[in-house]
């Protein structure tokens, strides 16, 4: 095996420039593909989370205290919003391509007869039948010298292209961040709008600074750049100052991709293909952020301002119970530095972390020594924190919060994808499609330890969760490896507390027509 990897190894870097190969050291190529010909080993769940068995209910008697909290954290500029928003919209409109691919020439009528019984037909006549409800659609009328709604009827796909084309729109292409998501009666604005007007209701500091950081990728830097210009010239908030950064997805995190017979692959011009590391290569730009209290949250997760009230009352809630908790775990820290702590305060905290971090109490542990008591405790408390909010599943597809025992037979609360676990496993699958929660990333994070120290985030990750992904490319199978996950196997040796939060602060939009969702449309 090993000679067969140096192989493909040396055809690799007889292939790649001096620059490229610097970008992508030896060790690190070999270790990927290892771990693309080996496999991973899936995540043993044990039961889903639910409520008061992993999930938090907030009390709505707590609801002012925990706001409280959270004001004077804010006032004080301890928050920043981290942002991902490099990903383009080409997935946004992946049916309207699909039905340009099947269809050659056709009518808004011939749209409507095969929408019957062809799923992405359906959606794009549903986009066209409401193309007057989306925010871009003035925007798109400025491409037609004639009524666009007639053109809609007789040659919907010259349509279907100025939307997604360059020489239209471009919408297929662009960061989703900078597309016009939500249609005001004297304004339209993108994702990357509403996220700072968003801010604006619940992260200004005592100066009226907000401070969010999005991670782009390095080719649409102007883009958003131009759009963060235009928000500016609009003068929403004139009172407020934003403290706006950028960050590239690192480069050197893509992986190697492999045929299905373990070669590296080549594409038509004999270059290797390298692909991005998917999200969880962000915990690098997470990690040089060195923030101190950090909400994460999706770009496309936005709603109107009729709706924001929700959104703004659930972040005050997440970051006021992550300041309660954060607190008592500091002064038990500081507890446990003591040579000596009594009996008593050993099963405090113990109760503590059960009814509070989801963490349990191990085996024997009546039975060890004070100075093994005391390095437990302190090694499970001094760790990144995490509240994430969950939401009632309703079928979403993506990660839930789970149960999960590791190869040492350790437990602890995660969040899990469906491609971490081993679906062809019954007992698995079960617990798995049993989950009563969602993962919808709205997360709020403390990076800074008892003594104000920035944790190194890198040291929290779980390497063995990465996750193995088939894609094809140019007609042909190939797979790449992605880094876990940045909130579930990035975040795997955190503390993690999930918080029931109401579905109206989840709002995502995956397909252009979640557009039509009352939750982005102000007048319904």
């Amino acid at each position: 095996m090993d000679e067969f990897i140096n192989q493909q190894l040396e055809k690799l870097y007889s292939s790649l420039s001096e620059s490229e190969a610097r970008l992508h050291p030896p060790a690190r190529i070999k270790s990927q593909i290892q771990t693309l010909i080996n496999g991973l080993k899936p995540l043993n769940i044990i039961r889903p989370c639910r409520i008061g068995d992993g999930i938090t209910r907030i009390d709505e008697s707590k609801e002012k205290h925990l706001s409280e909290l959270f004001d004077k954290a804010c006032l004080a500029g301890r928050f920043v919003k981290f942002v991902p928003s490099s990903g383009a919209a080409t997935r946004m409109f992946s049916k309207l391509h699909a039905t340009l691919n099947k269809l050659s020439d056709f009518t808004l009528e011939d749209l409507e007869n095969i929408s019957s019984y062809d799923k992405d037909t359906e959606a794009t006549y549903t986009f066209l039948k409401n193309i007057e409800k989306f925010a871009f659609f003035d925007d798109l009328k400025k491409f037609f010298a004639d009524d666009l709604l007639s053109v809609i009827k007789s040659k919907p796909a010259e349509v279907l292209k100025k939307i997604l084309s360059t020489d239209g729109l471009d919408y297929s292409n662009k960061p989703k961040a900078v597309l016009k998501f939500h249609k005001y009666k004297n304004d339209c604005r993108t994702a990357f709008t509403e996220h700072l007007i968003e801010s604006y209701y619940y992260q200004k500091d005592f100066q009226n600074r907000i401070k969010v950081h999005f991670t782009i990728s390095e080719e649409h830097e102007n883009l958003f750049k131009e759009e963060f210009n235009s928000f500016i010239n609009k003068k929403y908030f004139p009172d407020a100052e934003y403290l706006i950064d950028f960050s590239y997805q690192n480069k050197s995190t893509d992986s190697i991709a492999l045929t299905s017979d373990n070669e590296i692959y080549f594409n038509s011009k004999g270059e290797p293909i390298f692909r991005p590391a998917g999200h969880g290569a962000l915990l690098e730009n997470l990690n040089r952020l060195e923030g101190d209290l950090i909400f994460i949250k999706n770009i496309d997760n936005v709603c109107v301002d009729r709706l924001k009230p929700v959104t703004v009352k659930y972040k005050k809630i997440l970051g006021g119970f992550l300041l309660l908790i954060q607190k008592q775990i500091f002064e038990y820290l500081s507890l446990l530095e003591q040579e000596k702590i009594q009996d008593s305060k050993t099963d405090e905290i113990l109760k503590f972390m059960e009814a509070f971090l989801n963490i349990p109490k191990p085996d024997g542990f009546n039975q060890w020594d004070n100075k093994k008591k005391k390095n437990y405790l302190f090694s499970k408390l001094n760790r990144p924190l995490r509240v994430c909010g969950v939401v009632k599943n309703e079928g979403q597809p993506g990660g839930a919060p789970f149960w999960v025992k590791n190869d040492d037979g350790e437990i602890s609360t995660q969040i899990v994808e469906a491609a971490q676990i081993d679906l062809k496993n019954e007992e698995q699958k079960l617990i798995f499609n049993n989950s009563t929660h969602f993962n919808p990333v709205d997360l709020v994070c403390a990076v800074r330890d008892y003594k104000g120290n920035n944790f190194n985030l890198m040291n929290y990750s779980d390497p063995k969760a990465a996750i193995i992904v088939h894609k094809a490319v140019d007609g042909n199978e190939i797979k790449s490896l992605e880094l876990p996950g940045l909130w579930n196997g990035g975040m795997s040796n955190w503390i993690s507390v999930f918080v029931e939060v109401p579905i109206l602060t989840f709002n995502p939009v995956k397909e252009v027509t979640d557009l039509l969702h009352p939750a982005h449309m102000e007048e319904i």
